[in-house]
């Protein structure tokens, strides 16, 4: 089996569902031996953070760390990488040309899984910064896929949200309040959600969205499965 290796700690809950999920499949898939993953916890400030991922500025200062991880990751033995990140894809590229082995990429996994369910138009879940850098945007018009992004109000209730989150704190009110932009996509002819942020997987546990969720955290889990499993 392949040797798996994530950069992880942006932020450590998304880390370790991914951790847990990719374990779970791989048992239920029948192998009779755990999957071999390495972790690399990014050392980042705490404040770099908040300014990369809520307030979508200096994400910049967060590119030593992540190509400094990505070849960590590569010494120690990883056959192929994966960032549980979306808002850090934007620098997906950099990342692939500072190693040799193979990285995966939550942008192209999940234009994979649109296209096979023939979704043509989806609503965006994500934080201030994915949505100013349109990462999402420009792969999902290359694959004919229309996109639809929240108002300023409804975005600054999920900046909120996704802060609480980076910071431990769950409420019920989260899923009740993402339940209602999803309803705003709906009306605005969505077909369904792109949760397009690692983090608010974790407020979506109790929500009933009126359409379908498309959770770029599970496809990126399924896609490194499938890699792991590969003979």
């Amino acid at each position: 089996m392949k040797t798996l290796g994530i950069l992880g700690g942006v932020g450590p809950q998304t880390t370790s569902k991914v951790y847990l999920s990719v374990i779970d499949l791989v048992r239920k898939s029948g192998k009779d031996k755990y999957p071999p993953i390495l972790i690399y916890n990014l050392p980042f400030p705490l404040i770099i953070e908040n300014e990369a991922i809520i307030q979508g500025i200096n994400s910049q200062k967060m590119l030593p760390y992540l190509i400094s991880g990505a070849k960590i990751l590569e010494k120690a033995g990883a056959d192929f990488g994966i960032l549980p990140c979306n808002t850090l894809h934007k620098y997906i590229d950099e990342i692939r040309e500072s190693i040799k082995f193979p990285f995966l990429s939550i942008l192209e996994e999940t234009v994979l899984i649109l296209k096979l369910k023939k979704i043509k138009t989806i609503g965006i879940l994500a934080t201030e910064s994915t949505i100013r850098s349109r990462i999402y945007e420009d792969i999902l018009k290359k694959n004919e896929i229309n996109i639809l992004y929240p108002s300023q109000a409804e975005q600054r209730v999920i900046n909120n949200i996704i802060v609480e989150l980076l910071n431990g704190r769950k409420s019920d009110l989260h899923s009740k309040k993402i339940e209602i932009i999803c309803k705003s996509f709906q009306a605005k002819g969505s077909k369904g959600i792109l949760l397009a942020c690692t983090d608010l997987q974790l407020a979506m546990k109790n929500a009933n969205s009126p359409i379908t969720i498309i959770d770029t955290t599970d496809i990126l889990i399924r896609a490194s499965v499938r890699e792991l499993l590969k003979k």
